[in-house]
């Protein structure tokens, strides 16, 4: 008795394990509706991410170029975490390395992204710098509007004090009216009690850029910067001082009426301020031994 139960379970097994028939009773799991569980069985550990998940991973990588892709992926997890979408490590380096052209032009798109517009007249740039003329450093002042990038004051300064920087600016609002802002660095001159006492006074907000921060200020270092190129084409040492103010004078109309900028529709920060359109014939200007060149189209 006891061996012909035997046969018939080596039959049975025989008959599940060799033949393999089709239809094998499985028991049905009994899974609980919740969010948790639900999410387990709609979305696979090995499923295939969607594409806007390569797409932010390399926006991500192309805003933050100086982080690895552990951060990178941190980030993600934390900025996509309600949309029950993660990444790891590796799956950020797979994506990036296959993605080197795609990144590049992010990147590059990015850079030459146009900035954001400013009121005309609104907040204006403050800053000061040096230049070498007969052996000695010669402070100037720069003080630029943010909205038309016109250069409203490019002064010569016998010493960066509060109150000579502050004569200057009183001199540019009479000429120009009073903006909102007033934005500087955090160089002494410009945080003094003198300095916050008078801004108060006339009713001017002022923004101070981080430490260290320069392009919190761009506007006015993207002058200094184009100033400083065209300065140093010439030799200036046997310059007297007393005839600085006069080149000064110079750049400044050559900035504000000749040179064309891309960023205001083509025209002058001078056409742009006074909302302005030129004439068909243009006057060739030339100083600063060619240095400074263009046709200038007056009203």
């Amino acid at each position: 008795m006891y061996l012909i139960s035997w046969m018939i379970d080596l039959v049975i097994c025989w008959f599940y394990c060799i033949l393999k028939p089709k239809y094998i009773y499985r028991p049905k799991l009994k899974v609980k509706s919740n969010r948790h569980q639900n999410s387990i069985m709609l979305y696979a550990f090995n499923r295939k991410k969607p594409e806007w998940v390569v797409d932010k991973v390399i926006y991500l990588k192309a805003m933050m170029p100086g982080n690895g892709c552990g951060s990178i992926a941190t980030t993600f997890n934390r900025l996509y975490s309600s949309k029950n979408e993660s990444v790891s490590k590796t799956f950020v380096y797979e994506k990036l390395k296959a993605n080197k052209y795609q990144l590049a032009m992010i990147k590059r798109d990015i850079k030459n992204r146009p900035p954001y517009s400013i009121p005309i007249n609104r907040t204006w740039g403050i800053d000061l710098t040096t230049v070498n003329l007969s052996t000695k450093q010669q402070v100037i002042l720069d003080i630029i509007d943010h909205g038309s990038r016109l250069n409203l004051k490019l002064q010569h300064l016998k010493s960066k004090h509060s109150a000579n920087i502050m004569l200057e600016l009183v001199s540019a609002i009479r000429q120009f009216g009073f903006p909102t802002f007033i934005r500087t660095d955090n160089e002494h001159c410009f945080t003094s009690s003198f300095m916050k006492f008078t801004l108060k006074l006339l009713g001017i907000k002022h923004q101070k850029s981080d430490i260290a921060c320069p392009w919190k200020n761009g506007r006015i270092e993207r002058f200094f910067g184009t100033f400083k190129e065209k300065f140093k084409q010439l030799d200036w040492l046997n310059v007297c001082p007393n005839y600085l103010q006069t080149e000064l004078n110079s750049f400044q109309v050559w900035y504000n009426h000749v040179r064309i900028h891309s960023n205001l529709n083509d025209q002058t920060p001078a056409e742009f301020f006074t909302k302005s359109k030129p004439k068909d014939k243009g006057i060739l200007v030339s100083a600063w031994d060619g240095v400074l060149s263009g046709y200038s189209f007056p009203d």
